[in-house]
């Protein structure tokens, strides 16, 4: 034993095998179905509701001697895995198995990053660990009777807001949907009323991918993406804060010099294009057509009109910055009409435009994120817009899927409410976005999402057929009611 600094750090192999000894707490979705454990009888009394899932025990927990996991891959992103520790010093990473692993062991181990040297002099980084909570244990580890194991034979465990049903429907329907196209997409699901995360997947995912590194990646939380023609959400939220009409608002979307279907803006050169496939000039229109028909013209004029602070400040309160420059407002000023229209330097994750979403399907109230069912519902929440503006928004998202660029969903019976997004990349086909929730109107329940499928062209055609088939799924699991 070594005394440093008042603390007592063990270094004795013992220690770890105390330390292996411990039993880790249980990890369990939002119903009580097990998501992590190395209790065999948890196990047991999940047999018949992961049968109902089409998930055998049998097969994802063969291994006694292991720690199981009934989802494999479709929740690595979301768990981490303990048995292997793969990619457990991420920064870009929120494994539940990493982070809430004192509260799972039942003790702090207190890790912390130290720079020392090697046997041969030369620099290296260690793991410094602070093994004094379990001294006791190591003191009477042939007498586990003892009282000093008592607190380490208490529950430990865990649970989260995620459903496995959704989980695992939503992680199948993402891969389908990257398989056709670059093999790369992901999608989350939110309860707009508390922030809850119901389903957060990525794909490509560890088990059985070609390309380890890429499959490690959390996309859904942590993957920035251009956001495209969901982000006139974001403009259209900056515009409602300074308080401008949306029906007096308008701008005019007509035929340019090349026959292309944009406007040109008084100050800059460069004239805004609508999507090649827009044949015809939009006319003079507000916020609801531009919405519905996903005008690019608009959306930059309008951006140009309300100026480059209140976007600023309104990305703010996403946590999003709309470009990497030192100067953002100089930068800003000079890329507003593409920001208007999801452009220029602006990127994103699936995770934030969810929660866009989710803030205009809870009347306006913009609510943190979180996974685990103990964090404070409240915490963070805050206006994002009001509330009569919020159901402004909703019903224009309606209307963009009843006779827009979302129309694949009309007839979908969850009603579903939402913005398309098509983002354009340089050399590389557009990345497809869907953004919106479900159900549309009075509803005792209801579920808000973010779907990107990257390289997959326009976003009606490749994320939204993609979100259809989540919100299926979120039906079948009885979460919109």
């Amino acid at each position: 034993m070594q005394a440093d600094g008042g603390r007592r750090f063990v270094y004795n192999p013992r220690v770890l095998d105390i330390v292996r000894l411990m039993p880790r707490g249980t990890i369990y979705d939002r119903r009580g179905l097990p998501l992590a454990t190395d209790d065999r009888r948890v196990i047991a009394a999940a047999r018949q509701a992961y049968d109902s899932l089409g998930v055998s025990l049998d097969q994802a927990c063969a291994a006694s001697d292991e720690r199981c996991y009934p989802l494999r891959g479709a929740a690595f992103h979301l768990l981490g895995d303990a048995r292997t520790r793969v990619n457990w010093t991420a920064p870009n990473a929120s494994y539940v198995e990493r982070d809430a692993e004192s509260q799972l062991r039942g003790f702090d181990d207190r890790a912390e990053v130290v720079r020392t040297t090697n046997a041969a002099g030369q620099p290296m980084v260690t793991i410094k660990r602070d093994y004094r909570d379990i001294l006791p244990a190591l003191r009477h580890r042939y007498d586990p009777a003892n009282a000093a194991w008592a607190r380490f034979r208490q529950p430990h465990d865990v649970h989260l807001t995620i459903d496995a049903e959704l989980q695992l429907r939503a992680a199948a329907i993402v891969a389908a949907y990257a398989q056709k196209t670059a093999g790369r997409a992901a999608a989350v699901v939110l309860d707009p009323d508390s922030g809850e995360v119901l389903a957060s997947v990525s794909y490509p995912k560890p088990d059985g991918a070609d390309n380890a590194t890429d499959a490690l990646l959390d996309r859904a939380r942590y993957g920035l993406y251009p956001p495209g023609s969901a982000f006139k959400l974001v403009t259209a939220v900056a515009a409602l804060r300074q308080h401008l009409d949306p029906r007096s608002t308008t701008f005019t979307c007509a035929r340019l010099p090349d026959g292309r279907v944009g406007a040109r803006i008084s100050g800059w050169n460069r004239p805004v294009r609508d999507d090649v496939r827009d044949a015809n000039p939009h006319g003079t229109i507000g916020v609801h057509d531009g919405l519905v028909h996903s005008c690019n013209a608009y959306f930059a004029q309008l951006a140009v009109k309300i100026g480059s602070q209140p976007l600023i400040d309104t990305a703010a309160r996403l946590g999003v910055s709309l470009t990497p420059a030192t100067d953002v407002v100089a930068r800003v000023r000079q890329t507003l009409p593409q920001i208007g229209y999801g452009q220029g330097d602006i990127v994103v994750t699936p995770l934030k435009m969810a929660r866009v979403a989710a803030a205009i399907a809870s009347n306006g109230v913009l609510r943190d994120a979180r996974c685990e069912q103990d964090e404070a519902a409240t915490a963070g929440a805050g206006p994002f817009v009001s509330v009569g503006d919020a159901h402004l928004l909703a019903s224009y998202m309606r209307d963009a899927v009843l006779s827009g660029t979302g129309r694949v969903l009309r007839n979908h019976p969850g009603r579903i409410a939402g913005k398309t997004g098509t983002a354009q990349l340089d050399r590389q086909p557009s990345h497809g976005w869907f953004v919106g929730f479900a159900p549309f109107g009075p509803a005792a329940s209801r579920i808000a999402f973010a779907v990107v499928v990257e390289n997959a062209g326009y976003g009606g055609g490749s994320a939204a057929p993609a979100a259809g088939e989540i919100v299926t799924a979120a039906m079948h699991a009885g979460l919109l009611k």
